[in-house]
Protein backbone atom coordinates (compact mmCIF):
# COMPACT_ATOMS: atom_id res chain seq x y z
CA UNK A 1 0.00 0.00 0.00
CA UNK A 2 1.63 3.37 -1.44
CA UNK A 3 1.70 6.33 1.22
CA UNK A 4 -1.09 8.22 -0.61
CA UNK A 5 -3.44 5.41 -0.60
CA UNK A 6 -2.64 5.02 3.47
CA UNK A 7 -3.00 8.45 3.99
CA UNK A 8 -6.29 8.48 1.98
CA UNK A 9 -7.63 5.37 3.86
CA UNK A 10 -7.16 7.03 7.19
CA UNK A 11 -8.73 10.07 6.57
CA UNK A 12 -11.97 8.30 5.23
CA UNK A 13 -11.84 6.68 8.78
CA UNK A 14 -11.41 9.69 10.35
CA UNK A 15 -14.26 11.31 8.48
CA UNK A 16 -16.64 8.72 9.04
CA UNK A 17 -15.62 8.45 13.40
CA UNK A 18 -16.21 12.35 13.27
CA UNK A 19 -19.84 11.55 11.31
CA UNK A 20 -20.93 9.02 14.33
CA UNK A 21 -19.72 12.03 16.96
CA UNK A 22 -21.58 14.86 15.34
CA UNK A 23 -25.43 12.89 16.01
CA UNK A 24 -27.17 14.34 18.80
CA UNK A 25 -28.21 12.01 21.12
CA UNK A 26 -30.91 13.92 22.87
CA UNK A 27 -33.53 15.58 21.02
CA UNK A 28 -36.40 17.21 22.97
CA UNK A 29 -39.10 17.87 20.04
CA UNK A 30 -38.54 13.93 18.85
CA UNK A 31 -39.41 12.87 22.79
CA UNK A 32 -42.19 15.00 22.86
CA UNK A 33 -43.56 13.98 19.65
CA UNK A 34 -43.07 10.25 21.18
CA UNK A 35 -44.80 10.91 24.05
CA UNK A 36 -48.02 12.36 22.11
CA UNK A 37 -47.65 8.92 20.41
CA UNK A 38 -47.87 7.09 23.17
CA UNK A 39 -50.89 9.02 24.81
CA UNK A 40 -49.69 11.81 26.64
CA UNK A 41 -50.96 15.48 25.93
CA UNK A 42 -48.47 18.02 24.45
CA UNK A 43 -48.53 19.92 27.32
CA UNK A 44 -47.46 16.72 29.54
CA UNK A 45 -44.84 15.80 27.08
CA UNK A 46 -43.35 19.40 27.15
CA UNK A 47 -43.21 19.59 30.78
CA UNK A 48 -41.26 16.49 30.35
CA UNK A 49 -38.70 17.70 28.22
CA UNK A 50 -38.00 20.67 30.39
CA UNK A 51 -37.78 19.26 33.50
CA UNK A 52 -35.85 16.55 31.87
CA UNK A 53 -33.52 19.52 30.45
CA UNK A 54 -33.83 21.47 33.78
CA UNK A 55 -32.47 17.89 36.10
CA UNK A 56 -29.86 16.37 33.60
CA UNK A 57 -27.21 17.80 31.62
CA UNK A 58 -27.78 17.22 27.84
CA UNK A 59 -24.84 14.78 27.21
CA UNK A 60 -26.00 12.69 30.08
CA UNK A 61 -29.24 12.52 28.36
CA UNK A 62 -27.92 12.06 25.02
CA UNK A 63 -25.59 9.50 26.44
CA UNK A 64 -26.44 5.50 25.14
CA UNK A 65 -25.84 4.62 28.97
CA UNK A 66 -27.55 2.82 31.59
CA UNK A 67 -29.46 5.08 33.48
CA UNK A 68 -28.86 4.31 37.86
CA UNK A 69 -31.46 3.30 39.63
CA UNK A 70 -31.30 7.28 41.26
CA UNK A 71 -31.68 8.55 37.28
CA UNK A 72 -34.80 6.12 36.79
CA UNK A 73 -36.66 7.08 39.77
CA UNK A 74 -35.98 10.71 39.28
CA UNK A 75 -37.46 10.23 36.01
CA UNK A 76 -40.52 8.64 37.45
CA UNK A 77 -41.20 11.55 39.45
CA UNK A 78 -41.04 14.12 36.64
CA UNK A 79 -43.53 11.63 34.86
CA UNK A 80 -45.69 11.84 37.78
CA UNK A 81 -45.57 15.73 38.19
CA UNK A 82 -46.13 16.07 34.63
CA UNK A 83 -49.33 13.65 34.88
CA UNK A 84 -47.95 11.44 32.36
CA UNK A 85 -49.72 7.98 34.07
CA UNK A 86 -48.77 6.27 30.78
CA UNK A 87 -48.32 2.14 31.38
CA UNK A 88 -45.07 0.67 30.93
CA UNK A 89 -44.84 -0.96 27.54
CA UNK A 90 -42.43 -3.60 26.64
CA UNK A 91 -38.87 -2.58 25.04
CA UNK A 92 -39.34 -3.34 21.10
Amino acid sequence: MTWRRATAVLGCVGVVALAGCATPGYNAPRIESELVRAGATPEQARCVTDQLTNTYDETQLGSHSEPSPKEVDRTRVILKQCGVTLPLQPLP
